[in-house]
């Protein structure tokens, strides 16, 4: 019998719920990889705590789940992490992203402090400028929607991603042409976590769900399957 495969979680990015991924959802199950991604309370959301979202603090939301802690209580757990174009802040010290990054947001972004909301007026320069065709385009951009100011400017629980648990088992998806975050931070938050990454390459923007979701599955399929080697 074949062994079982890993089940892919796909967490989603600020602003966008499960179904921006759905086709590469699609892609990935039909390389054998069951796929489960779910609504984040900061999509759309002002009334949350930092606490409650996983969105930009998704290393945090396994902690305790590792396959080693898991294993000690009869179940399997999360064996890897694998961030595409994220904020990696370290946290555990008091401090939020919004702060980590000089206290300014991205020029893209701003404040509707009535709706404790974070709203990007023109979504398709920084997110979605290489998706093609121009109808795709427009209609991801109408279906994103604002981000809960919480998950920027409350303090970061302490990620996961140097734990022993995930030593070589951590991988980053550089998005080579991303206008919302750049290359050079990609590479800057990269280094400075001060542990070791596997990192790809993807010729896209910041989206490649939509630019480029068979290279992207393509790749999520190349690093299980190196990961799932280390498994023995």
């Amino acid at each position: 019998m074949a062994a079982q495969r890993p089940f892919i979680v796909i967490v989603p990015g600020a602003s966008h719920s499960p179904a921006a991924y759905g086709y590469l959802s699609h892609l990935l199950q039909l390389a054998g990889y069951p796929v489960w991604s779910g609504l984040l309370h900061s999509v759309g959301n002002g009334n949350f705590t930092a606490e409650d979202d996983a969105n930009v603090h998704g290393s945090v939301a396994v902690a305790g789940l590792g396959k080693t802690e898991r294993a000690a209580q009869g179940k399997k757990g999360v064996i890897r992490q694998i961030y595409i174009s994220a904020f990696l802040p370290k946290g555990g010290d008091g401090q939020s992203v919004l702060g980590a990054f000089g206290g300014k947001y991205p020029p893209h972004i701003r404040e509707d402090l009535p709706a404790n909301l974070l709203r990007c007026d023109d979504r398709v320069a920084p997110l979605y400028q290489d998706v093609t065709p121009e109808g795709l385009r427009d209609v991801v951009a109408v279906a994103a929607m604002a981000q809960g100011i919480a998950s920027f400017n409350s303090p970061v629980p302490r990620a996961t991603w140097d734990s022993e648990q995930y030593k070589g088992r951590i991988a980053f998806i550089r998005t080579l042409n991303d206008a919302a975050v750049p290359l050079h931070v990609q590479q800057m938050m990269i280094e400075g976590t001060g542990v070791e990454w596997k990192v790809k390459d993807i010729e896209s923007g910041h989206s490649p769900q939509f630019s480029q979701p068979e290279k992207l599955s393509a790749i999520l399929v190349e690093l299980a399957k190196e990961f799932e080697a280390l498994e023995g």
